[in-house]
């Protein structure tokens, strides 16, 4: 936001002083006189022009590339650069307590990893907390839909928790694995994860979706505006999951996992 209007400001275009000083960081703000020459145009507008050239190009500079979450909030938006931290809720059969064991990724330009168990050779997403905490439940469902062992003897089970999955922090956790089950909702968002995850790891990363959805068919009770359907449609069929798409074209409608449970 705080790179737009200064763009602005070059441009020789009205913009919102206070809005602009909010978002001045500290040291350029005690500066803003040095900055800034100011007119009223009202209505909340001011024509802005640049005072000292070189402070403000300083300014720009800061406001190109947030190093982190602090210095992007000061921008304006704090999402303009990734967290410094990340982490994982995890079940294996290394535990001895029936609570799941924390992944916890840390760093800038380094990233570490604490864990205290050996990998499986599989990994097993599960991508809300519902059925991650019933995972025995869901690594029966996956073994039924895929004709596939899924046990804690073969595969780790983590908790995706939406979009958190696809942090680059996670990414030395996530590729020490052979492969990567995804048990997501059947609908817009999941499978946009998917893809993510997809693009990022390649063909490790699969979706836990039978080819054939009559057993489930009940499941897909959820609505679906049509922009998500159609979103929804165009990645089943990208990734050949061609009786996701026919159940999606047959039921206008998505499938929560939950109701799976």
């Amino acid at each position: 936001m705080l790179q737009k209007m200064l763009l602005h400001i070059e441009q020789g275009k009205p913009v919102n002083y206070q809005k602009l000083l909010q978002l001045l960081p500290p040291a350029f703000y005690q500066q803003r006189q040095q900055l800034f020459k100011v007119n009223s145009r009202g209505a909340g507008k001011w024509q802005v022009q640049v005072a000292d050239a070189a402070l403000f190009a300083q300014l720009k500079q800061s406001a190109l590339a947030p190093a982190d979450r602090i210095t992007a909030s000061w921008q304006g938006d704090s999402h303009q650069a990734p967290t410094s931290h990340s982490f994982l809720l995890v079940y294996h059969d290394q535990l001895s307590h029936d609570r799941p064991d924390l992944v916890l990724a840390a760093g800038s330009n380094t990233v570490s990893l604490s864990y205290d168990f050996t990998a499986k050779p599989a990994l097993v997403l599960i991508e809300n907390e519902e059925n991650f905490f019933a995972y025995s439940q869901v690594l029966r469902l996956s073994s039924q839909m895929l004709a596939k062992p899924f046990s804690l003897s073969c595969c780790d089970v983590a908790l995706a928790a939406g979009s958190r999955i696809g942090s680059a922090l996670l990414t030395p956790f996530l590729q020490q694995y052979q492969q990567i089950w995804c048990a997501f909702d059947f609908d817009a968002a999941g499978l946009e994860i998917f893809d993510h995850l997809h693009k990022r790891y390649g063909t490790a990363v699969q979706l836990v979706c039978p080819p054939e959805l009559t057993p489930w068919q009940h499941g897909f009770r959820a609505n679906a505006k049509p922009a998500q359907l159609e979103k929804a449609l165009a990645l089943a069929e990208q990734h050949r999951l061609f009786g996701l798409a026919a159940a999606f074209r047959q039921h206008k409608a998505f499938l929560e996992q939950e109701i799976l449970l």
